[in-house]
């Protein structure tokens, strides 16, 4: 009897072992286990199947497409100047310019002045650099600077051209860290000359697309205005030509130096077949001359008798 009962317990502990252990290993290879395990073979047969790296390769180029952009962003202007002035002195309204540049926090892009023969600034040309934000106010204070012949600016809406550039580069980076992550991967020689070949010319055309990110930011962040200084009564190339006494002598010297340039010119070009000629032509002329002068001798003169 004690014997059937020891029996009974070791079966049914037997049987409850069973049971916890089934109720286990359900638990721990549940229905995420087989997904895994597909994703880690599928990830390894990519990373030993040149076609996986293919895919890969096109699974990245779909990111270089540009994303839609929905954060807000700033209206981006690129907006340019122009101003003629004729001040009474070309010198200080030159240095009043420049103070008012560096004080907007602008540069002086380039500078170009000629002077008279007595060293004194006849004409100046200035490209400015000011900020976007002062560029109404430095028109305004740079028009001050003289007497005023004309001003012209102009304004051009970028921001769509800047929203589509900045998408670009975004893309542009995170297709080639998904390429970087193919190239880690690779192990035959072909998957990664292949993929190496693909990163070289995106990061060509990452490079390109952030060389034109930094010129729109320069454009838009800085305004560009020329202003163009000149003495008051400065006869430029434009203006119209003078009149009077001097005027005419001024023309006349002028006229006259230059018939004598050309009438120089002409001899210049002539002396050379002149020498040629008084050297070949001088001992013709001789030698024609001296056969003339002991011609034949005259019908009615009578031959001479000899001896």
């Amino acid at each position: 009897m004690k014997k059937n009962l020891r029996v009974s317990l070791l079966v049914a502990l037997l049987v409850l072992v069973a049971v916890l252990a089934v109720s286990t290993f359900r638990r721990s290879s549940g229905p995420s286990a087989p997904t895994s395990a597909g994703s880690t073979a599928a990830t390894s047969k990519a990373a030993t199947d040149g076609t996986g790296f293919k895919r890969g390769l096109a699974g990245a180029g779909a990111l270089g497409a540009p994303a839609a952009a929905t954060e807000p962003m700033n209206r981006a202007v690129v907006s340019t100047g122009q101003v003629t002035l004729h001040p009474d002195s070309i010198t200080r309204a030159r240095s009043e310019a420049m103070r008012l540049v560096t004080a907007w926090g602008g540069t002086v892009a380039d500078e170009q002045s000629s002077g008279d023969d007595r060293g004194r600034i006849t004409e100046s040309t200035l490209t400015l650099r000011v900020p976007s934000s002062r560029f109404a106010e430095a028109m305004t204070a740079l028009a001050g600077l003289g007497r005023l012949e004309q001003q012209s600016r102009t304004s051009e809406d970028v921001t769509t051209r800047v929203i589509d550039n900045e998408a670009r580069v975004r893309a542009a980076e995170r297709s080639i860290r998904q390429i970087e992550n193919l190239l880690a991967r690779a192990r035959r020689l072909s998957d990664v000359i292949a993929i190496e070949s693909d990163l070289a010319r995106r990061q060509a055309d990452l490079d390109s697309l952030k060389t034109q990110q930094a010129y729109l930011a320069d454009q838009t962040s800085l305004s560009t205005i020329d202003v163009y200084l000149s003495k008051i009564g400065h006869i430029g190339p434009g203006d119209r030509s003078a009149r009077g006494f001097l005027a005419g002598l001024d023309g006349g010297w002028s006229a006259m130096k230059g018939a004598v340039v050309v009438l120089l010119t002409v001899l210049g070009a002539a002396l050379p077949f002149a020498v040629v000629l008084l050297l070949l032509g001088v001992p013709l002329w001789l030698v024609v001359r001296r056969r003339l002068g002991a011609g034949p001798v005259s019908a009615g003169t009578p031959p001479a008798r000899s001896a």
